[in-house]
């Protein structure tokens, strides 16, 4: 089947170069738990029984499958663009929705697998702990889904490597790193929290986080239904685009 071809193409494709999206991440992560984990050991993250380098663990897991999952769609749809190739993809016999599923689940896969490796590299520094596995498994996914979309979108409209690098430094990371990553949002002051709250990846990351620790910022069932519904969205918006051919059919 079409969808299995590329789907196979795309899981080839990354895991060709497995230094660069496997290895990469994981050492960034060993980076910020050696220099966060140990440095800022003694910060109160306002969880009882749950130390800096425990909390900090789901987050830099999920952090990497956030960015990983952007990252995999977004480069293969540019790359793709950058050589003419793209133009073999669009006339294969394959529908719309087919095509952006592959890139989706191919998406999805390298996220998951990035945070797997990442976390079994740095679940060392800390406690071990998982108190709800469903919502581990839950927010994952769904925010792989998320940010895999929001990458095939970025890799749909960019037409140059710049134009995504610029959409990934000034969108994507600023908003996964306020999202709770690093620090309890409990936290910050009204304002700050306020405005905090119209991150939707701080929703995956509170709930991601939750499946680790048991305790969860915000009402867990209001932040999954909330994933969920953005996820359809931008999943939905992303179709759309391909189906219409935005930026790709000339």
């Amino acid at each position: 089947m079409p969808f299995f071809a590329l789907l196979k193409k795309e899981l080839y494709r990354f895991s060709s170069i497995w230094v660069q999206t496997i290895v990469g991440p994981l050492s960034t992560a060993l980076l910020y738990q050696l220099i966060f984990g140990s440095q800022l050991s003694g910060i109160n993250t306002g969880l009882a029984h749950v130390n800096y380098a425990t909390f900090l663990i789901p987050g830099l897991v999920i952090m990497q499958v956030l960015l990983n999952s952007f990252g995999n769609g977004s480069s293969s749809l540019i790359q793709s663009k950058y050589s003419g190739n793209l133009i073999f993809i669009l006339m294969a016999p394959i529908s719309p929705a087919s095509m952006y599923l592959a890139y989706l689940t191919a998406s999805i896969i390298r996220g998951l697998i990035v945070g797997s490796a990442v976390f079994l590299g740095i679940v060392w520094f800390g406690s071990f702990m998982v108190e709800q596995i469903w919502a581990i498994f839950y927010f994952a996914i769904l925010g792989s889904a998320i940010t895999g979309g929001l990458g095939i979108i970025a890799g749909i409209w960019c037409e140059k490597f710049d134009q995504l690098a610029g959409f990934q430094s000034f969108v994507m990371v600023p908003l996964i790193y306020l999202s709770g990553v690093f620090f309890n949002i409990q936290h910050l002051s009204p304002f700050w929290k306020s405005l905090a709250l119209l991150d939707p990846f701080l929703y995956i990351v509170d709930g991601f986080r939750y499946g680790f620790v048991g305790h969860a910022s915000f009402g867990i069932m209001y932040g999954a239904i909330f994933v969920l519904i953005f996820a359809v969205i931008i999943n939905a918006i992303g179709i759309s685009l391909l189906k219409n051919g935005i930026k790709i059919k000339h």
